[in-house]
């Protein structure tokens, strides 16, 4: 017998709940795979999926008796992802264009600097400098949340470390580097994300 044999149009569109966890129960995992596929992200990824059944619960009253409740599910699914990942499109696209706008405005704050201009290369060669001035520990951990992007959680389960002592060592990284560039400390927040 197939899935689809075993439910009642019917009873869903009264409402009926425990006709719906059937429905949830059969499909969740086929339409979370579906999402994973398209997103790479298990959170956003169980999100559409719940997003998508919630939006099946709105339209039960709109169901014909035919309606093939799998393959409604399938594109509900399938659009609530094309539009997760168009918004994201948007989104990234926003970014770029503000980081482009703060790079521009930090460049021509160095420009109009003077005898203080600074290239935009030197002013990384001494935020690299810096860094490597840092103590090891701390300088692996800045260096794998920085330059690496990775979050805490991750650093200390590949350094088999407490999140607090990661907590504590970037604390510490970015304590020394906000002394240490301190005379450089707004064009670099202004153009980087480093020592925020």
């Amino acid at each position: 017998m197939r899935w689809s044999e075993k439910i009642s149009i019917q009873k869903l569109r009264d409402g009926d709940k425990d006709e719906f966890e059937k429905i949830y129960f059969d499909l969740f995992d086929v339409l979370y795979a579906l999402c994973y596929q398209y997103t790479l992200n298990k959170e956003i990824s169980e999100g559409i999926v719940q997003d998508s059944f919630l939006r099946l619960w709105e339209i039960k009253n709109e169901l014909k008796e035919k309606s093939n409740i799998k393959n409604l599910l399938y594109t509900i699914a399938k659009n609530n992802c094309l539009n997760y990942l168009r918004s994201q499109q948007i989104v990234w696209k926003h970014l770029n264009h503000i980081k482009a706008r703060e790079f521009s405005y930090a460049s021509q704050l160095l420009h109009d600097d003077g005898d203080d201009f600074l290239e935009f290369e030197e002013l990384l060669n001494i935020v690299s400098e810096a860094i490597e001035k840092l103590p090891e520990e701390q300088k692996q951990v800045f260096k794998m949340s920085r330059m690496e992007e990775m979050k805490y959680n991750e650093i200390a389960g590949k350094l088999n470390l407490s999140v607090k002592t990661i907590e504590s060592r970037m604390s510490k990284a970015l304590k020394f580097l906000r002394i240490e560039l301190k005379d450089y400390l707004a064009l670099i927040v202004l153009i980087t994300n480093i020592l925020k």
